[in-house]
C-alpha cells in the first residue's frame, strides 16, 4: 500500500509540474490552457490520496513488526483507509456530476444544432 501511495505522489507531482510548465512556457493555448488547469487540479488531489495510502501502509507494516500494540496499529491503519476511501467517494461523486453535466451540455448542443441554431445562443 505504501508503494501505491508513493506512485500516486510521484504521478501527481509529475502531472502538476508538466501542467504548470506548459502554462508557464505558453505551450497551453486557449483550449489547452483549460486542460492544463484541470491537470493541475487533479495533481493537487493526488497528494492527500497518496499521503493517506502511504500512512495506511506504514501503519499496517508496523502492525506486522510489533507485538502488544496490534489493536492500536490496526485502528490507526483503518482510520487512514477510512479517510482515503471517503476522499475517493467524494471524487467519484464529483466526477459523476461533471460527466452528467458534460453529457447534458452535449445533448443540449445536439438539439440546438438540429433546430438550426448555435449551441451557445440560449446562454447569451
Amino acid at each position: 500500500m505504501s508503494f501505491v501511495g508513493v506512485c500516486l505522489m510521484l504521478f501527481g507531482v509529475l502531472l502538476g509540474v508538466l501542467a504548470l510548465g506548459a502554462l508557464y512556457t505558453g505551450f497551453a493555448t486557449s483550449g489547452l490552457a483549460l486542460a492544463a488547469g484541470v491537470a493541475t487540479t487533479i495533481a493537487a488531489f493526488y497528494v492527500p490520496a497518496a499521503w493517506w495510502a502511504m500512512s495506511a501502509g506504514r501503519s499496517l507494516s508496523a502492525l506486522v513488526r510489533t507485538r502488544g500494540r496490534d489493536a492500536e496499529r490496526l485502528m490507526e491503519a483503518v482510520g487512514h483507509l477510512r479517510m482515503l476511501f471517503g476522499f475517493a467517494r467524494a471524487v467519484i461523486i464529483v466526477q459523476a456530476l461533471v460527466i452528467a453535466a458534460a453529457g447534458g451540455i452535449l445533448v443540449w448542443c445536439t438539439f440546438a444544432m438540429d433546430k438550426g441554431g448555435k449551441c451557445w445562443d440560449a446562454f447569451g
